[in-house]
């Protein structure tokens, strides 16, 4: 009986494989490239952010101004915005009014 646990004991020693090394290196290899490739998805993902969020940046200036175009428009529509233009950029006058500008100085 003792003997058969002895020889147990020496066949299950036996039986205890070693690790192989390419098994190790292929294991090595796998991690350090997982490792890489997990780095490079997380930097492209700051990246990706960060072009987001000047995106949404520029989205809102972008709405702002069309805002201001908006109102700008509205404001041209308006006869009295124009009248006012026509008289101040152009020089028109109403029928029966005489302009009076101001004399230009010469150098």
């Amino acid at each position: 009986m003792m003997r058969k646990m002895r020889n147990s004991k020496k066949h299950t020693k036996k039986r205890i494989k070693k690790i192989n090394p390419i098994f190790v290196i292929v294991l090595g290899i796998a991690l350090m490239l997982g490792g890489s490739w997990s780095y490079q998805l997380l930097q492209l993902d700051r990246s990706i952010e960060q072009q987001k969020a000047e995106l949404e940046s520029k989205k809102l200036q972008i709405i702002a101004q069309n805002g201001q175009l908006h109102e700008e428009i509205e404001k041209l529509n308006t006869p009295s915005y124009v009248e006012q233009l026509a008289r101040e950029k152009l020089g028109l006058v109403r029928k029966g009014e005489i302009l009076i500008a101001p004399k230009e100085s010469e150098n």
